[in-house]
């Protein structure tokens, strides 16, 4: 069965995270994508997450892409990437605003070479604004949307999500304006540039804080684990040393958990509604969690779930391998990574009827070079050996 985006030819330029983790989004859906790297040393994201002399940082966000090289600080490499443009549907980068420009290859000039390219540029800020010309990483974009000040405690202060998840947010929006802009194309027949922006990208997470600051003019601060609207709602220590996460703050679960708990104290008047419940709030926590101190995590997690009182243990990272939703549902599939073998590897998480993904291991630096240069440009063995030669690819 052809695969949906089967046709479509995508030049990834990207390093790191966001735009190699939107390009892989796209190709595991069927799209050609062309990883395009710095001859013999590759993206920097292969100097990270070292084992046994191998990187797993690029097969982790580079699976189903063919691998390239070219210098594009050389004539000749620069000569190799417009003849690439012109036979491609979409260009990714994510290169601080301007270094394309640089190389003599704005948006003005792509669409010179392609009018139908498609560009998806992501930066920090955006293209434009007072800001667009500094360097972000993740933490900065969590800290300028205003994520970070709702994440903590007022004992830690503002912390930083326990993952990337400005970077991993970003290349999702990407991949989706790319999507967008195929179909449009498809309707106008005109490529257009992608200005995806890592903060504007952070800023969704934030929708509910916004209208209820319109509204109430209250501002969300830190809240650790706490849910602002409703309690009993946290992290609980249990008497093993595990944690479970427990949400009974609407009066169906409150009620299930005082049947549960069997606490006299739970049943005071002041704890029957959510208004009552949230203006003692510190004190009903305290109850509740002297109830999961005489558990387990999955003594706890297993009486819920028969209270039908929502719960669930926190897995750290071997956990997740063993837990059995995951494993039903493919979450994490085996992939072959040259000189180790196959490794586990977190899977696309979208289920089609029609359509699935295949695994196929991230390419090695510039594994496909004559395969690229021979078939899509019409190169001769010795032409692409003489661009090695000078270091152009």
């Amino acid at each position: 069965m052809k695969k949906i985006l089967e046709g479509i030819r995508i030049l990834d330029m990207g390093r790191f995270v966001s735009a190699p983790f939107g390009a892989q989004f796209l190709a595991d859906w069927g799209a050609e994508v062309i990883k395009i790297e710095k001859p013999k040393v590759g993206e920097p994201g292969r100097l990270l997450v070292i084992k046994d002399g191998v990187s797993m940082y690029v097969p982790t966000f580079s699976r189903n892409k063919k691998g390239i090289t070219i210098e594009t600080r050389t004539k000749e490499g620069q000569d190799v990437l417009r003849k690439l443009i012109a036979k491609s549907d979409v260009l990714i980068e994510n290169f601080v605003p301007g270094t394309m420009a640089k190389m003599g290859l704005s948006f003005e000039e792509i669409q010179k070479i392609n009018p139908r390219m498609i560009v998806a540029s992501i930066s920090g800020y955006g293209q434009n604004g007072p800001l667009a010309d500094r360097p972000v990483f993740d933490p900065v974009a969590q800290a300028t949307s205003g994520l970070m000040s709702v994440t903590g405690t007022d004992e830690s202060g503002p912390l930083v999500t326990g993952t990337v998840i400005s970077d991993h947010i970003t290349g999702w929006m990407m991949a989706m304006g790319v999507l967008l802009a195929l179909i449009d194309r498809n309707n106008t027949g005109k490529g257009q540039h992608l200005d995806i922006g890592m903060l504007d990208s952070t800023l969704p997470l934030l929708q509910t804080y916004v209208p209820n600051y319109v509204a109430t003019g209250e501002i969300a601060s830190l809240h650790g684990n706490k849910d602002l609207l409703s309690c009993p709602a946290d992290t609980y220590l249990c008497k093993d040393g595990t944690y479970v996460y427990m949400h009974a703050g609407t009066q169906n679960l409150y009620f299930r958990l005082v049947d549960l708990i069997d606490d006299d104290r739970l049943r005071d008047e002041k704890f029957q509604t959510v208004e009552g419940r949230m203006a003692n709030q510190p004190e009903l926590e305290g109850y509740v969690s002297e109830w999961f101190l005489t558990v387990t995590g999955a003594q706890a997690e297993e009486k819920l779930a028969k209270a039908r009182v929502i719960g669930v243990q926190v897995c750290d990272i071997p956990q997740i391998f063993k837990n059995k939703q995951i494993k039903a549902r493919e979450s994490i599939v085996d992939i072959e990574v040259p000189g180790l073998g196959p490794l586990p590897f977190i899977a696309n998480p979208i289920k089609m009827s029609n359509h699935n993904v295949d695994y196929k291991p991230a390419p090695q630096i510039g594994e496909h070079n004559f395969e690229v240069l021979s078939e899509l440009l019409g190169m001769t063995k010795e032409e692409v050996e003489h661009l090695t030669e000078v270091g152009a690819i």
